[in-house]
């Protein structure tokens, strides 16, 4: 049959019994962790019982707490109400979460705070001053005995105290989102403190944007009046320096300049004059030459000149009519003649006439063209005389400018100020109202006692596994097996109490009441111990324990009394030095074992025979260790089917040592008591009893279901 075992290293296909290395520590098995809890319920009651008081007294000194949470905007932008506002409008940026988290110390500030303290009047209310408490009253009590009493607190600054340690705020991840909270034992409260704090952090900012304005506005009004006198005295300085030196003009040019430019101007327009004037003339001079008369303008135009030219065209049509007609020599050819002539010389005069304007005009230009010059140097003279104060002149007037800049710039922005501390640029504001929390804050009073409950548990099992690690029982016949790594250790249920004792020597084995489960694990182990060794007889069986005496003489009781309830031979025993079989038997025996080992005889004569038919060797006072080997042989000769020795503790004297040693006695049992015996002292033993002679363990007073 294939067997599957859960082992720590996984799945083991076909595995045999588990040893020491599969087997896990018995801590882990949930039946031995409810074996320890039954046997230290004590430890596991108590931290229950620790925790629930705690938690009873954690509920009755903190009454419950109640959060309200509001959300500020905070934008660093502001509202551009005007054109030029004290502070620029800012753009999102690292700097604007730096501005943000400033107005994060300012919201919980002592200044926002202790405005609502006084405002909701914080200073009697009894949440804030805090209440007496038993360990407030012992402190106070010490304190006056000692004579360290402190002075009574300011109640103003211990619910400043109080509200600051109830209010918390935090920035929401990338947002300009200011959430606050603030908690107290009553919902409205929680809400009306919330929206208290929030209302009167914006109030306070836009208080604290007006006072700024107004005291910017007053440290510029108080610089206008320094700003208008240094501009009076520039101007005056300016004034004086002109008046001064008889620097007229306008601000940008002086009277000077302007007439040079005059001058210059009205110079080169003479000198124009003179050369037109100039080229008519000898246009004219050229005609009176004897050059044509028609490419001048002031000829061709003249009015006189051009009416005798018509003229003479007429006589000249006569003079031609009459030299065809009536030749030379006639009176009107002679009168056409003198006519024409006459009008030549008149046109002559005329153009003699004009060059004489002419040539007058010429010299009156050329004249104005020289004094317009020699004007002009001498103005230029003058100008080169007031460059320098010029230069000065221009100098003040430019402070001048600068001075009356400033102070308009100052007067222009004193008026602004005056007019926007009137004015809210912050565009903050509260996005989401407090309102009254619904659930308090912390776990509800039930899930208190109930993770005190499973605390007290977990601690109360714990503290009892780790004290059954520190006692080092063996409890159960699975511990011992994981301990030793050994399986299949016999165990017995703990024996009814009609077999522990003399009564178990005179009654009848299973006679006790409730005893079924034990008398069938005791003639269990019976057949087992006789299937060891068939044929052997008689069998003899040696009972020891590491350190439970009682344990070890019960068993070897119950081995004896179930042989005999089946009709056995038995005989038993007393080898321990305590001879607690020959203590409870109360009766001496018939010869003295010493006496009869050293005479070889049959122990026959030295057995006690009780009611029940079982025969009892008692221990003689002092049994000599020499005599250890003959007792061996004794038993081996003894007529009987069974016999059961009763020895003393592992390593508690010579006579049990030499019976264990001895390896013609094959069945040797080391009892450990399930309440009783400690798992350090069955490795003594065990390792005293050594590998070659190996020992048949037995768990006494083990459960039924062990």
């Amino acid at each position: 049959m294939t067997m599957v075992e859960n082992v720590r290293n996984g799945l083991l296909i076909g595995a045999g019994p588990r040893g020491e290395e599969g087997r896990e520590p018995w801590f882990l098995d949930p039946r031995e962790i409810l074996r320890s809890v039954r046997l230290r319920w004590l430890t596991v009651l108590l931290p229950v019982l620790l925790f629930l008081a705690a938690a009873a007294a954690w509920t009755q000194f903190n009454p419950p707490q109640y959060a309200a949470s509001t959300q500020i905007l905070i934008d660093p932008r502001g509202l551009q109400v005007v054109k030029d506002g004290l502070t620029p409008p800012d753009q999102a940026s690292d700097a604007s979460l730096l501005l943000v988290d400033s107005q994060l110390r300012v919201l919980t500030s002592d200044d926002v705070l202790g405005r609502v303290v006084d405002r909701f009047d914080l200073a009697r209310d009894p949440e804030f001053q805090g209440r007496e408490t038993l360990l407030g009253a012992v402190k106070a009590m010490v304190a006056r005995l000692t004579g360290r009493a402190e002075p009574p607190a300011d109640p103003r600054l211990t619910a400043l105290r109080a509200l600051r340690d109830r209010v918390g705020a935090r920035r929401l991840e990338r947002s300009f989102v200011l959430e606050l909270g603030v908690t107290s034992e009553d919902r409205e409260k929680a809400a009306r403190l919330a929206r208290g704090v929030a209302e009167t952090y914006l109030a306070r900012d836009a208080a604290t944007r007006s006072d700024t304005t107004r005291r910017a506005g007053e440290a510029i009004e108080s610089r206008l009046a320094e700003l208008r006198g240094d501009l009076r005295k520039a101007e005056d300085k300016a004034q004086a320096f002109r008046a001064k030196h008889n620097l007229v003009g306008t601000r940008s040019q002086l009277v000077s300049e302007q007439q040079l430019t005059q001058l210059s101007e009205q110079l080169g327009a003479a000198r124009a004059k003179a050369l037109d004037a100039g080229a008519r003339l000898r246009q004219i001079e050229g005609v009176l030459a004897g050059g044509p008369s028609d490419s001048v303008n002031e000829i061709v135009q003249n009015p006189t000149i051009a009416a005798l030219r018509g003229q003479l065209a007429g006589v000249e049509r006569l003079r031609a009519d009459a030299e065809e007609t009536l030749g030379r020599r006639h009176p009107s050819y002679q009168a056409a003649l003198v006519q024409e002539k006459a009008l030549r010389g008149t046109i002559q005069a005329e153009i003699r006439r004009i060059a004489a304007a002419s040539r007058n005009d010429y010299q009156a230009a050329l004249a104005s063209a020289r004094t317009l010059a020699d004007t002009l140097e001498r103005r230029k003279a003058d100008a080169l005389k007031v460059g320098d104060d010029f230069v000065q002149l221009r100098e003040l007037e430019r402070q001048v400018e600068a001075n009356r800049a400033v102070y308009e710039a100052f007067l222009v922005r004193a008026r602004e100020l005056q007019e926007q501390q009137r004015l809210d640029t912050s565009a903050s504001r509260i996005i989401s109202p407090a309102s009254p929390p619904e659930k308090r804050l912390g776990p509800p009073t039930p899930v208190v006692f109930i993770a005190a409950l499973v605390a007290g548990l977990g601690v109360g099992l714990v503290g009892s596994l780790a004290l059954e690690l520190l006692a080092g029982r063996v409890r159960s016949r699975r511990r011992l097996e994981g301990h030793l790594g050994r399986t299949g250790l016999d165990a017995l249920p703990r024996a009814p109490r009609g077999m522990v004792g003399a009564a178990a020597l005179r009654g009848t084995f299973g006679s006790a009441r409730g005893d079924g489960f034990y008398e069938v694990a005791v003639a269990r182990l019976r057949h087992r111990l006789a299937a060891a060794d068939p044929g052997l007889t008689p069998l003899v069986v040696l009972v020891s324990a590491a350190d439970d005496r009682a344990g070890k003489s019960a068993l070897a009781r119950a081995l004896a009394l179930s042989a005999t309830a089946d009709r056995e031979r038995v005989v038993l025993v007393d080898a321990d030095p305590k001879g607690l079989l020959t203590r409870d038997l109360g009766a001496a025996a018939p010869r003295d074992l010493a006496a009869t080992l050293r005479d070889r005889a049959l122990v026959t004569d030295a057995l006690i025979t009780l009611p029940s038919g079982l025969r009892v060797l008692p221990r003689p006072a002092d049994l000599p260790r020499d005599l250890a080997g003959p007792l061996a042989d004794a038993l081996m000769r003894c007529d009987a089917d069974l016999v059961v020795v009763d020895l003393g503790l592992v390593g508690g004297d010579v006579v049990t040592e030499r019976l264990i040693a001895d390896e013609r006695i094959p069945a040797l049992l080391l009892a450990a008591s399930a309440r009783r015996s400690r798992l350090a002292a069955v490795d003594r033993a065990l390792k005293a009893i050594g590998a070659g002679r190996r020992a048949r363990v037995v768990v006494t007073d083990a459960g039924v279901k062990d």
